[in-house]
């Protein structure tokens, strides 16, 4: 059987077993530690720059020049691409105005859980949306409408994103729990929320890369 463009299991195997390369992003993208979110901004930036370094485990020999150096060079990116990031982020704040309506009606408050949850979500999908354009870009002008793709594969597999995330938090406690002999504290649960979140759209956007590629 042919190898596939990218394959996203050796992708995950290699972050999984560089948890000190992941955290040195992170102080690299939040030097004065100015932020305690496991989702925000800087933190999903350094996971995407790790995901990028994760990708020469899984990529095609033959595609590994195109994308070599494109950790390094995804915050410039970001920041070039900023417009392009912050009128997705508009766009998605309405789609958010329309699910708390439906979900509540005109008058109803939304749980600041959910609000928070689908904020979260906004950004994750605006980040991804960056990752996945760089990406394509990096490949050349033969994968033009690769990130379109790969958004459309997420977009169609929103359920089980949910589900892996799902699992991934209780996992996360579970091992947490047995390491403190105690339940987790309601911050606990929220921290893991959030960390499974930034890796659970992390992993579908490498499996969305990888299937972009792959139907090409």
């Amino acid at each position: 059987m042919a190898r596939p463009p990218l394959d996203p299991e050796p992708v995950a195997a290699w972050m999984q077993a560089n948890p000190m390369r992941l955290r040195e992003l992170l102080r690299e993208e939040d030097p004065d530690d100015a932020e305690d979110s496991p989702a925000a901004d800087p933190a999903v930036r350094a996971h995407l720059r790790f995901a990028a370094e994760g990708l020469r485990a899984g990529i095609a020999p033959e595609l590994a020049d195109r994308i070599a150096g494109m950790a390094d060079d995804l915050d410039e990116w970001f920041d070039a691409d900023a417009e392009v990031f912050e009128s997705q982020i508009e766009r998605a704040r309405g789609a958010i105005a329309l699910e708390e309506h439906l979900l509540y009606g005109a008058d109803g408050e939304t749980e600041p859980a959910i609000h928070a949850a689908l904020e979260r979500r906004m950004r994750l999908g605006a980040w991804s949306r960056l990752f996945l354009r760089c990406l394509e870009s990096r490949l050349g002008p033969e994968y033009d409408g690769l990130a379109e793709s790969a958004l459309q594969w997420s977009k169609d597999h929103e359920r089980d994103l949910a589900a892996a995330i799902l699992h991934m938090h209780h996992r996360q406690l579970t091992a947490m729990e047995r390491v403190t002999g105690h339940p987790a504290t309601e911050e606990e649960r929220d921290q893991s929320s959030q960390l499974a979140a930034v890796t659970g759209h992390v992993r579908q956007t490498i499996a969305a890369a990888a299937y972009a590629l792959e139907a090409r």
